[in-house]
Parts: structure tokens; sequence; C-alpha cells
């Protein structure tokens, strides 16, 4: 591909791709997370996922979020020395148990979860980007006045389905209805 001048090459944006990774050292769980610039009081996706690890009097586990370039997260060897650096960061630990930490990209899963209880639809789904579907973190309206947030994050709205099969096939239905497709 030949880059147009003045523009950024293609090419380069996808070696500046980057992935986040949330590490709970109490869960021993490493999640994958696509990248978010902004406040993290509008980062849908990261306040979401740290819901998930609590303890249940509400009290947060103790965890790292970090940037990895997604070319080197890709790449299985880089992926597993990665691991490996997390995992003696946090004490070693695997060295007394092999595969202490569990990588799991969670949004992929529970939307493929969900993608096989609606009987894996070849189009739309009933359920796209239903109000049921979208991802906002459970937090009361006392607690955001309390905390200083607004009563409703200005972030993007995510739902379930970006991460599902079926989002490609509503993006291709939609950019054919707007005639990008010849």
């Amino acid at each position: 591909m030949i880059p147009i001048i003045g523009q950024k090459d293609q090419g380069s944006a996808l070696q500046d791709m980057v992935i986040r990774l949330l590490v709970c050292n109490t869960c021993k769980t490493i999640e994958e997370l696509p990248d978010f610039e902004g406040s993290p009081a509008n980062d849908t996706l990261l306040n979401v996922s740290v819901q998930r690890h609590r303890f249940p009097g509400g009290e947060e586990h103790l965890g790292d979020l970090m940037k990895v370039p997604l070319k080197f997260w890709a790449n299985d060897k880089v992926k597993a020395e990665i691991l490996r650096q997390i995992q003696h960061g946090a004490g070693g630990l695997d060295d007394l148990q092999k595969g202490f930490y569990e990588t799991k990209s969670t949004f992929q899963e529970d939307a493929l979860t969900c993608y096989s209880q609606h009987l894996r639809p070849k189009g739309r789904c009933t359920d796209y980007k239903s109000e049921k579907k979208r991802l906002k973190p459970e937090i009361s309206r006392s607690e955001r006045d309390e905390a200083g947030l607004p009563s409703e994050s200005h972030g993007p709205k995510v739902y379930l389905c970006d991460f599902c099969p079926v989002k490609s096939f509503m993006m291709q239905k939609s950019r054919q209805t707007r005639g990008m497709y010849l």
C-alpha cells in the first residue's frame, strides 16, 4: 500500500496499536482490554472489568493496568515472555504453581456465550445493542454524586455486542446501505 502524502502510513498505525492488560493480583488473572485514551471515569470497559474484581464486602482487589504493543502480544513467544515477567514481578508465584495466572478476553468470551445462546445467528440478532446488552459500571447515582462524577458517563456507549461476531454482519449491512460497497 502506498501512503498518501500528509497522511500517516496505515502500516505504522497498525504497528502503534496497543492492548491493555488488567492484572488482578488477587484472582491471579490477566484480562485483555482494548486501548482507551481519555478519563478513567469514561472508560466503560475498564470500570466493568474492575467491578468483577471485588471482595464480598465490596473492597476492590489489588492489581495493575498496563499497555503492551499489540504486535508483541500477538507473537506467542513474546507474549509468553511478557506473562513470565508479569508473574515474576508479582512475586514469582508461578514458579510454585504453573499456570498461576490465567489470561482471558472476558468480553469476547461473554459475547461468544451470548452468541451461542442466540443459536449463532447469521444475520441480525434480536438483542443487538439492546439496553440489556449495554456494558455500564454498577454504580448508583448517589455514589456517582459522592465521587463527583456526572450522573451518566460521557464516554461512548459500549455494548457486549461490540465483541460479538454479529457486529461484523451489522457493520457490513450498515456500510452497504450507505453505498460503500460496489
